[in-house]
């Protein structure tokens, strides 16, 4: 059994929602396809105690707002932006020839022992070493080309016995042609992340969105990637967690967020047809049937008591009255915004609460209810 209808059918909302991202609002980037986007807001309280009133008021210590999402399109000059500043965004176009460095910490290769600058060219064959130092705090030195052997153009062996393996470090620089792709570098570059302004927006079949802003979010967690099997009919899976909190140069209340509602919002004509569609439910069959139902069948109490009876009912009006209608066992009240009846016993007696409800369209339903007053102790 239904226990209530539905009050206003443009709240329900259908559908999932994109997250934008970007330094301003009037700069967004679209962070793409994903599942399971999700907005939570939480706040933490603290109750204001007197030594002799008990609480006297309830503060808020903490307001802030966690969006995440799996992320299917792994992008990471995407990723970057969103997170804030901590990483480092690299194109190559598979031509240009850039300079590098390869650094072989000190401890882990030996005199004599061939060292390789492992990564490729573009077009697959190996770099070029253009110069070998040792690492040093005041600048790095140049180690000179007759302490090593060349190995091709990619790798060395030292051969001079006053480069120490044991505390040497080394830094081979090398020129490569990079292949054509999007490089993410990560760490060690900044411990600040930059906050940024977060869009949710969801769009309905009509075109009417549902919008949150969020002016202060801050990446939350690291990148996490679930990798699906080989036979899973799935993708790679990019997990994404913000968390936004207030920002003082927003006004005050609009600080951690502002929401949005298009959709909830009927235009002129609509409402105008709506009012046409009830008029006509009116006159002709109604679209929901009247409902009358009560959580008592009876009431038994003593002459010095009280008891209620709880309505539950889509009628547009509830009315009553007491056969006999002299009885003077009871008094009854109602309560319309409650639907409910309070009995209270004046003496010994028996009589019925007859309950009528009403609706445009429908025939009235009566309800009987047994009175029962017994003697007071």
């Amino acid at each position: 059994m239904s226990q209530t209808q539905v009050q206003e059918k443009s709240t329900i909302r259908y559908g999932s929602a994109k997250v934008l991202i970007g330094d301003r609002f009037d700069k967004l980037t679209d962070i793409g396809a994903g599942r399971n986007v999700s907005l939570k807001e939480t706040m933490s309280t603290a109750d204001v105690e007197s030594d002799n009133a008990g609480t006297v008021g309830t503060l808020q210590t903490e307001h802030k707002i966690d969006v995440s999402l799996d992320s299917l399109e792994i992008n990471f000059k995407k990723y970057a932006e969103a997170r804030g500043g901590i990483d480092n965004i690299n194109e190559y176009d598979g031509k240009t020839e850039i300079i590098k460095e390869y650094v072989v910490e000190s401890d882990t290769y030996k005199r004599g022992e061939e060292i390789k600058v492992p990564f490729k060219n573009a077009d697959g064959s190996e770099v070029t070493i253009t110069k070998v130092e040792k690492k040093n705090s005041m600048g790095n030195i140049l180690i000179e080309e007759t302490s090593y052997e060349k190995i091709g153009t990619n790798g060395i062996k030292i051969t001079d016995s006053k480069i120490s393996p044991s505390t040497d470090t080394l830094i081979i620089t090398y020129t490569r042609i990079m292949p054509k792709m999007v490089r993410m570098t990560t760490g060690g570059k900044s411990s600040t992340i930059k906050p940024k302004c977060i869009m949710l927006v969801n769009t309905n079949a009509e075109g009417k969105e549902f919008r949150i802003y969020l002016p202060q979010a801050s990446i939350a967690g690291g990148l996490e990637f679930t990798f699906p099997s080989d036979k899973a009919q799935d993708v790679l899976v990019g997990k994404l967690s913000f968390s936004a909190t207030t920002s003082g140069s927003q006004k005050s209340g609009e600080q951690l967020a502002w929401y949005e509602d298009e959709q909830s919002v009927s235009d002129d004509e609509e409402e105008i047809k709506d009012t046409e569609e009830e008029t006509s439910d009116a006159e002709g069959e109604p679209d929901v049937p009247l409902t009358l139902e009560s959580n008592k069948q009876n009431v038994d109490i003593r002459a010095d008591g009280n008891d209620t009876v709880v309505l539950t009912s889509n009628a547009d009006e509830i009315t009553h009255a007491v056969e006999p209608a002299e009885q003077s066992f009871f008094d009854v009240s109602y309560e319309a915004e409650t639907k409910t009846f309070t009995i209270t016993g004046k003496a010994e007696g028996t009589a019925t609460l007859k309950i009528t409800a009403k609706k445009a369209g429908s025939e009235d339903i009566i309800k009987d209810i047994s009175i029962n007053i017994q003697a007071a102790n």
